[in-house]
């Protein structure tokens, strides 16, 4: 039986290991379904057609109201919040610790852990300890995005994975030398202008 969270993700250890990770396929899977039990409603669902009479529907439908309305919502492999939970899952596996990121870097944990309290790098805290994805690092892994420190601060409250996704898809408002879309992370890297990004990461905060 093929589980669904093959389906949205391969399970491989790769791209851990290139992370510079030791990440265990077994381990990865239990960060999905803990993702998923914490995230999908705690009450069972209920398909509220079965409790419909045949006048009642007939009534419903004449009046131009879908029976599918009231469905119980699709839970599957192509559900968004079923896909959200395993890319939060995904986002802490590969993310480091604050050690971790510290010896990246080259500098104290506690400078890490006070760029963290000032927001300027994105931080998640699962649980007792604080996890930094890994997207907020250049090609080497060795060196933070540029311009990392005025974009992020902007991103305080919006969640990780609506972040990862904005900072790493190609974003339309950003076009390379040959007018093709680039992420916020590319054109950092690039050498782009922080505040432009910086701009449109205030856009997130509108949309919600």
């Amino acid at each position: 039986m093929i589980a669904w969270w093959s389906v949205l993700m391969p399970l491989s250890v790769a791209p851990f290991e290139e992370a510079g990770l030791n990440v265990q396929l077994d381990e990865f899977e239990a960060l999905v379904m803990d993702a998923v039990a914490r995230t999908l409603p705690r009450r069972p669902l209920v398909d509220a057609r079965a409790d419909l009479t045949a006048d009642e529907a007939a009534f419903l439908t004449d009046a131009g109201v879908s029976l599918e309305d009231f469905a119980p919502p699709q839970l599957g492999a192509r559900s968004p919040l079923v896909e959200t939970a395993a890319e939060y899952a995904a986002l802490l596996a590969t993310a480091l610790t604050v050690p971790e990121l510290a010896r990246r870097l080259g500098v104290d944990q506690s400078r890490v852990r006070q760029r963290i309290a000032r927001h300027t790098l994105v931080g998640v805290k699962p649980g007792a300890a604080w996890r930094l994805p890994l997207f907020q690092l250049d090609g080497t892994g060795q060196h933070l995005v540029p311009g990392l420190a005025s974009v992020v601060p902007r991103l305080a409250g919006v969640h990780p994975v609506v972040v990862a996704r904005w900072f790493t898809l190609p974003h339309p408002d950003l076009d390379d030398e040959n007018g093709r879309p680039v992420s916020p992370r590319d054109w950092l890297l690039g050498g782009g202008d922080p505040a432009e990004i910086g701009a449109l990461a205030d856009e997130l905060h509108d949309r919600g």
